[in-house]
């Protein structure tokens, strides 16, 4: 309990404020409901682990992942309030959560910019990545070796104990990068709702039958290749910011990081060594030009 008891200023930012604000909300609302059940899901993922300990499988597998989908399938109109959801692990690591906080909020902007009807999206994008990288949580935009990110003692303890929260974590991240190049190429707003639907029933189906006998995460450029090459950085930061996600769970399931002190201090250790762009100058896990493998 102490971890969750150690005071933690909170510096929370506004998003970035534009005329395209809530685009998805307003024109394309059933992916927008689709995304903030993706919210609950992964707060409501980590308060599980850190109350079960993170080694009962029914409480994860069937209770959580159960509570999950109903909430994803009741097609929630406003994304939820994860501090509701996960008080205990927002006091555990709150700066985590607010790094989340920030890539999700980097997230949303693209898909208001993308749906909305801005004459110049290229520039509003990049404007909006500008903005998150003025925040002190904005996680790298180099691209991290995620295989060594992968490789601490504790790696996969998370999808090797419950393969079937992981695969519907990894149908959250192919739903939120694959939109990306549908939307893109969509001309008119009905042409957006029509690309985006096979993507939606993939995502469905995943839920039904997770992915199981997937060995890694989604990565951007392989599911939206054009939106990836055209913006690189963003697309790095996304997919750090989902590595950073399965580094979290395992670090919550691993009796290797036992008590809530040991996990808050490996989350905050490899958050502020290996994912904020502020670690950039020091950061050994930035993969070099000739080095290109995810």
């Amino acid at each position: 309990m102490a971890a969750c008891s150690q005071f933690e200023p909170r510096d929370k930012r506004f998003y970035y404020r534009a005329f395209w604000n809530f685009a998805l909300r307003e024109d394309l609302a059933e992916l927008d409901s689709e995304f903030n059940g993706v919210d609950f899901g992964h707060s409501n993922l980590y308060e599980n682990l850190l109350l079960t300990g993170g080694t009962d499988v029914p409480a994860i597998e069937d209770r959580a992942r159960e509570e999950t989908l109903a909430f994803i399938a009741s097609k929630p109109r406003l994304n939820p309030n994860e501090e509701a959801i996960a008080p205990t692990y927002m006091k555990l690591a709150w700066r985590a959560q607010n790094t989340f906080d920030e890539a999700h909020a980097l997230h949303r902007a693209t898909y208001d910019i993308v749906v909305s009807d801005e004459p110049d999206k290229d520039r509003a994008i990049r404007n909006v990545l500008a903005y998150y990288q003025e925040s002190s949580y904005a996680i790298t935009a180099k691209k991290l070796d995620h295989h060594r990110l992968d490789a601490f003692l504790y790696s996969r303890s998370f999808r090797n104990r419950f393969p079937l929260f992981n695969a519907t974590i990894w149908a959250y991240h192919y739903l939120q990068v694959a939109v990306y190049d549908p939307l893109q190429a969509a001309r008119d707003l009905e042409t957006k709702k029509q690309a985006v639907r096979p993507i939606l029933l993939t995502y469905r189906h995943y839920l039904d039958q997770p992915q199981t006998q997937w060995t890694f995460m989604p990565l951007t450029a392989e599911l939206s290749p054009i939106f990836a090459a055209r913006y690189p950085e963003i697309a790095n930061i996304f997919d750090n910011l989902h590595m950073l996600h399965d580094n979290i769970s395992d670090i919550l399931a691993s009796e290797l990081v036992p008590t809530w002190e040991d996990k808050r201090e490996e989350i905050y250790r490899i958050l502020n060594t290996y994912y904020l762009a502020t670690a950039d100058a020091t950061n050994p896990m930035i993969v070099t030009h000739a080095e290109h493998r995810h």
